[in-house]
């Protein structure tokens, strides 16, 4: 491949990436139990438990504000709660409740079930293929963004 023919394919996977981006950011929007953004705060405490905010905020790699506000909607939906950081009683510990915890369960079948409905007609040799280069992909820009070497973060489980 030339680099012409390398620079058109690498544009033509920005493209795509950025139409998956758009579609995503409609999905999350049409979320039950007006999820939204929340969602993702709230797979995140899923899978790290209890944990400071200002800790949460820097693994979403979000602002603090946001993710307050996030937290706070969650905490409404009785999804979260808060207790008083007994080491820093400054500082809140946020965890994730039992129905935070069916919440997220009722998303991930959502999302898998979509992704199962768009690739019905896919061979699981097509699906492993996707799966190996979107982890490739994941690493590269991770070892980009982190530095050259550096192990790219799990952003699958946030």
């Amino acid at each position: 491949m030339n680099q012409n023919q390398h620079e058109a394919a690498i544009t033509n996977v920005v493209r795509q990436l950025a139409a998956i981006s758009v579609i995503r950011r409609r999905l999350v929007r049409e979320l039950p139990q007006g999820s939204g953004n929340a969602a993702i705060v709230l797979a995140a405490l899923s899978h790290r438990g209890e944990t400071r905010l200002s800790e949460l905020a820097e693994h979403l790699d979000c602002d603090l504000s946001g993710v307050s506000r996030q937290v706070a909607h969650l905490e409404q939906r009785g999804a979260v709660s808060r207790r008083t950081n007994p080491d820093d009683r400054r500082s809140s510990l946020i965890d994730i409740t039992p129905k935070g915890h069916a919440d997220v369960a009722a998303l991930t079948k959502v999302h898998t079930d979509l992704i199962a409905q768009a690739t019905a007609d896919w061979t699981p040799q097509e699906l492993a293929t996707l799966t190996e280069l979107l982890d490739r992909l994941r690493g590269g820009l991770g070892r980009r963004i982190d530095g050259v070497g550096a192990p790219a973060s799990d952003l699958s489980s946030a």
